[in-house]
């Protein structure tokens, strides 16, 4: 298959298991936190964490990113970025429950796709478009070819109570070209809508007059400037009649309300003057009312601020999990699973708190920091061929969610921008100043855990240590390498409960050195786990480790496994529209190849050693001399 037509991603996913890990039976067994419980494990881990590329952790002030720095004034990497870091390697490495609202926003994924080249992956999103919008061609004023969206309405977007609201306009929108003589004066500036009073001859619109004052012989309406699209100018303006008070309002559900949020702080980044217009997309307040279009689709209503508006797919995205991960939905055990049982969680009537606790880890010594040109891109799950198993789109039945989402490893550097004939260039535009600190910089932190298990101790070292030549992944710009980082446990101590209040527990040394056992504690672990995860029914044989499992191993391969920049990197623009319906490759299968490599490599070798014992055989003599 041509280079140009495979899917390509800077990241890859581990698959979601089918299995969930309850720890706790009920929310009763959950250790306390106002006591050290004798037989628990309470303590320190001291850890020594050493850039394997350049790494940055942003404090977010300005549009060049340097380094977090501690109240101190010390570059440090928060503690709430490690604990995110586990957090993600325990819910993988834990089974844990994927919990909507937490773990993912559980939205409708958005789209608009009119044209896209037919037969390539988003061809079939195309045709799905415009059957759902209902698109015609007719002819404009002008002659011209037009498209109608026969399926949109018209109305106004407001705020009643906790719902919002669409009120229909009396009759239809009407189009208003921009060379109008009374839309001329009114500027070409985009993303806005204006009160305006209107007169009409037949169904076209004859006169418009800004302003909200009544005119006699004259209708009020509403003038909406839609935003433009890249490398092309909107061919009209849309008048809104007024609202028709009389006409029942279309009430929107919660979640497509929460779709329309999501979907828009997705995008926020890619909409042009955003912050100075974000009123202008932003749901009205109380007492406000922008003017929409709308459409009902597959029992969802969905609304806009242009003519082909962004339409929600027909599933939410819970419904591509695991049936298992579905099952804790609503459920009052949900939480009990290892990473909440251990990091906490807060719901509707009750919550926990963690028993782990992550301080800052600060920089050793003076650190350098390296300067890189680089286009910040932000993966969209809205790419279902990268996101879906076998490249279903969230309308279709059975779709399934690839998994756990994380980046590539690979060698750290800029990435510019490809001109039409294939050289590299770098765009002020689009291209965002990164001030990482250089590779070698080491951080040091202290974890404090209390009342843990063994088996949750075990879970937890397992989350920070990893598997022998393995790495975490850290802050920004990973799918440019960076944040590559190696983690080392310098020492494990447990708290002592007979020592604690002795002389020598008052004066700091209550802990007990229990680093030689981190293996010990990771298999107590694993041992645990496997009564949790099998029932007594099954057998043996069908008792599979857990780090023989495909989704652990997996996850070990996206963590120790450094690949080529050409191989993972973000497709151009001419490669996205061009691909066809070959999904993503899954990480199972870069494994399996390359295991393949190495066995065929092997056996080549002992097909050599053979050659030389069969020679041996033959010419004894030369043997002989060879060993003499």
């Amino acid at each position: 298959m041509p280079e140009d037509k495979i899917v390509r991603t800077p990241y890859n996913f581990v698959p979601f298991s089918n299995k969930v890990m309850r720890r706790y039976a009920s929310h009763e067994e959950l250790p306390p936190h106002d006591q050290l419980v004798s037989g628990l494990k309470s303590g320190e881990i001291h850890i020594t964490m050493t850039a394997d590329t350049p790494v940055l952790v942003s404090d977010g002030k300005g549009q060049e990113r340097h380094f977090f720095r501690a109240p101190n004034g010390k570059y440090a990497i928060p503690g709430s970025t490690i604990r995110g870091m586990i957090r993600q390697n325990m819910q993988i490495l834990g089974f844990g429950w994927l919990h909507p609202g937490e773990d993912f926003e559980d939205v409708h994924i958005m789209f608009r796709d009119m044209a896209s080249k037919k037969g390539s992956t988003k061809g079939i999103l195309s045709e799905y478009y415009q059957k759902a919008f209902d698109i015609k061609s007719d002819r404009g004023a002008n002659g011209k070819s037009i498209s109608i969206p026969r399926n949109v309405r018209a109305g106004y977007l407001r705020k009643a109570s906790e719902n919002y609201v669409i009120q229909p306009v009396k009759g239809e929108y009407l189009r208003v070209s921009r060379n109008h003589p009374d839309a001329v004066p009114l500027g070409d500036e985009p993303s806005r809508y204006l009160k305006v009073a209107y007169s009409l001859a037949g169904s076209k619109v004859d006169h418009i007059r800004p302003g909200s004052a009544p005119v006699d012989g004259m209708q009020q309406g509403v003038l909406l400037f839609t935003g433009k699209y890249v490398g092309q100018k909107p061919n009209h303006l849309y008048l809104f009649p007024e609202a028709d008070e009389e006409a029942p309002a279309v009430v929107i559900s919660e979640q497509d309300v929460l779709s329309y949020q999501e979907d828009l702080e997705t995008r926020k980044n890619t909409l042009k003057n955003y912050k100075e217009k974000r009123k202008y997309w932003e749901l009205p307040e109380d007492g406000e009312e922008k003017p929409v279009f709308y459409i009902h689709h597959e029992g969802h209503v969905h609304f806009g601020m242009s003519l082909f508006l962004r339409i929600a797919h027909k599933h939410a995205l819970s419904e591509g999990l695991p049936e298992k991960q579905q099952e804790f939905f609503g459920s009052n055990t949900a939480a009990l699973d290892y990473p909440h049982a251990i990091l906490g969680f807060a719901e509707a009537d009750r919550a926990y708190r963690s028993r782990v606790s992550v301080g800052d880890f600060e920089v050793a010594g003076v650190p350098t920091e390296k300067r890189y040109r680089v286009v910040l891109v932000s993966p969209k799950p809205s790419y279902f061929p990268g996101y879906v198993v076998e490249g279903k789109h969230y309308s279709q039945e059975g779709f399934q969610l690839r998994g756990h989402k994380l980046y590539w490893l690979k060698e750290a550097g800029e990435r510019k921008k490809k001109t039409e004939d294939g050289n590299e260039e770098e765009q002020e535009n689009v291209t965002s100043t990164l001030h990482p600190l250089a590779k070698g910089t080491k951080f040091h932190g202290v974890i404090r855990f209390k009342n843990l298990h063994e088996d949750e101790l075990g879970l937890l070292l397992w989350c920070l240590r990893l598997e022998e030549g393995c790495f975490q992944s850290i802050g920004m710009g990973k799918p440019y390498g960076f944040g590559r980082m190696k983690l080392h446990i310098d020492r494990l101590l447990e708290t002592d409960l007979d020592r604690l209040y002795r002389p020598e527990g008052l004066c700091g040394q209550a802990g007990v050195d229990r680093t030689s056992e981190i293996d010990r504690f990771i298999q107590s672990y694993e041992t645990y786990a496997l009564k949790l995860l099998y029932s007594e029914k099954t057998k043996p044989k069908n008792r599979k480790p857990i780090r023989e499992l495909d989704p652990i191993r997996d996850f070990f391969y996206l963590r120790s496994s450094l690949r080529q920049e050409d191989e993972v990197r973000y497709m151009g623009l001419k490669e996205y529209q061009n691909t066809d319906h070959t999904p993503l490759r899954t990480v199972q299968e870069f494994r399996e190849a390359e295991e393949a490599e190495k066995k065929a490599a092997n056996k080549k070798e002992l097909s050599d050693e053979e050659k030389l014992r069969q020679l041996a055989n033959m010419y004894p003599s030369m043997s002989r001399r060879k060993r003499n």
